[in-house]
This record gives structure tokens, C-alpha cells and sequence, in this order.
């Protein structure tokens, strides 16, 4: 059949790696922190070198067509191997990537082996599928970060891992039919299928996992507050919003609490923007130290910080609350040779004791905090039940 031309399936390979190998090297350019592109197209680009050798059977001598060309594709494989790690934020350790091509290279030199197409196709195979499960392993071990195209790349990668594998007792138990040029055989024709599917699928997961952790960085960055690390006012609200909708839905109680550094404007004036800055941060650490886990918290804006408690009732949030106050109330914040003490007010509020959304909960929390500031700075109120004391 014309479609299965082994040849022409080659070349049809050779162009695709190399059309792909280029693409990651021109991502990796408008990409420059993911080196791991850089290793993903030179691995596109020596296989594409490799497949090249691989075509020159009974046209140059059988030591480069062979020897010299699976060591080359073996390369190529464990380059993609070090992408993939240093996707995974691993270290590449270089002499490791070129021993498959060294230990092939040498078994080549024994006449047993290299007489054999069966012993040469089994190790061939192994040396292959043990790369792409190590490959696949390295990326399915990888959970630092939520990536969609992960399970996607990590199962192909296995798949075609198992192919490779597949291979060898199929080899062992039926070997190749004597008098069949193997280059030119359905198997190879089958082979060159399967690679070319390959090349274009991994190609494209691997580009998808790099835009997978820059949509991820974005969204980090347009959701953090750049100076303390903590959610930004929208985020906060976003991540707010789903807790107390989970706290609706299990009918338990949720708190809020709104934290404001008294007299921040004086702080500013005495030891200038830098000494605010760092009270900020120093709040922000405080904070991420007091609160659980599954606790939502982040600055609001300007020197005024907002959590949300789930699970938790007035009275445990007003207890929280209080043990912050007095957390922050002991620091000792440094900018430069000054030392600064500051002290926060806290205005708390629950659904137990304020129906309605999220907003209804903030206004109540920042009306306890009102009353806080008007009853003397550095305590903790809760709403409503002070704020009807107070008329």
C-alpha cells in the first residue's frame, strides 16, 4: 500500500520532528525562564537526525546507519528525559544522558549481538521504553503545581513507553521472518506510524504544559498582592465566596474577621514608606502563621487585611481574632536601625449571627472595627451584638 511506504512514512517523520524540534527552539525564545523547552526541541531535532541515519540503510555502510543512528536516537530520548526534569524543577546530571548511546554503542561491537536483528530490536526497544516510563514517571511524581495537560502527557508518554516495551516478547517469541528486508517490512511501516503520532502529540503536550505554568503564572500574578504575597482584594473575594457557599451548603458556621494597623499614617510619616512596607509584610507573615490551612486571608488595601474563618463560630472567631491582636501587638519590626511595635484593630462577624452574603458579613465586620478604632485602637470587636450595646 502506497499510505504505508516506509520511506516515505520516514521522511514524512524526519520533517515533522525537525518542523517541531524548531518550534519549541523559537517558544523557548519568547519563553526564556522554561529552559525545558530548549531540551525538548534538540531532542525533536537529533531524532529528526537519527530517523536521517536511520534512512541511509543500504545506501552507506550499516555502522552509521545503525550503530551510529540509535545512538543518536537513544540521545535524543534522554534529552527529552532532561526537559522534562527540568520542567519539573530537577537537576540534569549530563553524563547520565549519554549512556543508553554508550552502552548501544558498545554492544555493537560484539559480532553475536550484532548479527542478531532480534537481540538488537529487543534491546532496542528496551533501552526506548525504559526512557519513556522514566520520562513519564518524572512528570507523574511532578504535583508542585496544577497543570491540566499533565495527566494527558504523563498517560501517553506511558502509552508509548508500552509500546516500546510490548515489543520485546513479541521479538522473543515470534523473531523477524528470515529473507525480509526489516527497513522495508510491515512492522517498520507500523513503527514509523506509530512514532510519527507520537512526535506530533507529544509535541503538542509539551507546548501545552508550558502554557499551562505561564496561564498559571499569570493568574498568580493578577491575584497576589505584590508587596506581602497574600491574595489581593479580588482574589480574597473570589476564594471567599466559595467557602461561604460550602459553609451555605453543610449548613456550619463561618466568621469573618477585618484587620485594620492603627495609626498606619503615622507610621508612614515617622519612618518613612519603607517602614510601612515592612509593617505590612510583617502583618502579612503574622497572619499566615495565626491562620489554619483551609483558612482564606488576604489585604484588602492600604493597611487593611481580610479572613475568612469557616467552620467557625463568633465565639472560636473572637478567641482567633484576639490571639492575632496579640501576636501582632508583640512584634518587634525592624527597618533598618528602628524598631516598630504596632498594634491592629479587629472588627469580627459570623453567619451565626449575621445572615445574608459576603458583603453583609464584611459590613458587619467592618462596622465592629469602627467601633474598635472609636473605643481606643488595638482590640477586638464583635458585630452585632456591641454595635446594638452602642445604639
Amino acid at each position: 500500500m502506497p499510505s504505508l511506504h516506509a520511506p516515505t512514512l520516514l521522511l514524512t517523520l524526519v520533517m515533522v520532528a525537525l518542523a517541531t524540534g524548531v518550534l519549541h527552539l523559537l517558544s523557548s525564545r519568547q519563553n526564556r525562564s522554561e529552559v525545558s523547552l530548549v531540551y525538548w526541541g534538540l531532542s525533536n531535532l537529533m531524532a529528526a537526525l537519527a530517523l536521517g541515519l536511520l534512512g541511509t540503510r543500504q545506501v552507506w555502510n550499516d555502522r552509521l546507519s545503525i550503530d551510529v543512528a540509535n545512538a543518536a536516537l537513544y540521545f535524543s530520548f534522554m534529552l527529552s528525559f532532561a526537559g522534562m526534569r527540568r520542567f519539573c524543577g530537577k537537576p540534569v546530571w549530563w553524563p547520565l544522558l549519554l549512556i543508553p548511546s554508550l552502552v548501544w554503542l558498545a554492544l555493537c561491537q560484539g559480532p553475536v549481538f550484532y548479527a542478531s536483528i532480534e537481540a538488537r530490536m529487543a534491546v532496542n526497544s528496551t533501552f526506548s521504553g525504559a526512557i519513556w516510563m522514566a520520562t513519564a514517571y518524572t512528570l507523574w511524581s511532578y504535583r508542585t503545581e496544577p497543570l491540566a495537560s499533565r495527566a494527558p502527557t504523563y498517560f501517553w508518554m506511558a502509552i508509548h513507553a508500552g509500546i516500546f516495551i510490548l515489543r520485546v516478547p513479541l521479538l522473543l517469541y515470534l523473531g523477524v521472518p528470515k529473507g525480509v528486508d526489516l527497513f522495508t517490512s510491515p512492522l517498520m511501516s507500523l513503527t514509523l506510524i506509530e512514532g510519527l503520532i507520537h512526535v506530533t502529540i507529544i509535541s503538542f503536550l509539551q507546548m501545552s504544559l508550558t502554557k499551562d505554568r505561564a496561564e498559571n503564572r499569570y493568574r498568580l500574578a493578577a491575584e497576589t498582592d505584590m508587596l506581602t504575597g497574600l491574595a489581593n482584594r479580588r482574589a480574597f473575594f473570589d476564594q471567599a465566596e466559595v467557602k461561604l457557599a460550602e459553609a451555605r451548603r453543610t449548613l456550619r458556621p463561618a466568621s469573618v474577621l477585618l484587620i485594620d494597623v492603627d495609626r498606619f499614617k503615622a507610621i508612614n510619616d515617622t519612618h518613612g514608606h519603607a517602614g510601612g512596607d515592612a509593617v505590612l509584610v510583617a502583618l502579612a507573615q503574622a497572619i499566615s502563621q495565626h491562620l489554619r490551612p483551609n483558612e482564606v486571608f488576604g489585604r484588602l488595601g492600604g493597611e487593611e487585611f481580610g479572613c475568612l474563618l469557616p467552620e467557625t463560630p463568633l465565639a472560636t472567631a473572637s478567641i482567633i481574632a484576639e490571639g492575632l491582636r496579640a501576636r501582632i501587638a508583640g512584634l518587634e519590626i525592624r527597618n533598618g536601625d528602628d524598631v516598630i511595635r504596632v498594634s491592629v484593630s479587629i472588627g469580627v462577624s459570623a453567619t451565626t449571627s449575621t445572615p445574608g452574603g459576603l458583603d453583609r458579613l464584611l459590613a458587619e465586620a467592618d462596622a465592629g472595627l469602627y467601633q474598635a478604632k472609636r473605643d481606643g485602637r488595638d482590640r477586638v470587636v464583635t458585630a452585632p451584638v456591641q454595635l446594638l450595646k452602642a445604639g
